[in-house]
């Protein structure tokens, strides 16, 4: 939000963009642990099919159950204010800021 008031208050000469682009960078580089994090969460939540998919020598298939069942249960995944962090959920959130910063600097623009 800080980038598109700084846009609409001083103009869309290259000068503004030379002088956002240490917040551009700093806002890519959140957006990309926010993609990593939905990755990792993305990832635990295979690992139950993963390891139903195993064969085991002895064929005691409770044991293997339960060990699912358990890995299920504590629903692994990267969490944020006991929010657990999806894909779906980063997906929603680029979309809501995209959606404001095209409103701001089209409101900017139209002023000009």
């Amino acid at each position: 939000a800080a980038f598109s008031l700084d846009y609409v208050r001083l103009g869309s000469s290259l000068s503004t963009f030379r002088l956002q682009l240490p917040r551009i960078l700093m806002l890519c580089g959140v957006l990309r642990v926010f993609i990593a994090a939905a990755d990792v969460t993305d990832k635990c939540a295979r690992i139950p099919s993963l390891i139903n998919s195993f064969s085991f020598e002895n064929g005691n298939d409770r044991e293997q159950q339960h060990l699912v069942q358990f890995i299920v249960s504590s629903e692994a995944g990267f969490y944020i204010s006991n929010v657990r962090v999806s894909m779906g959920m980063v997906m929603k959130f680029m979309y809501l800021w995209s959606v404001v910063l095209f409103a701001i600097v089209g409101k900017g623009l139209s002023k000009m």
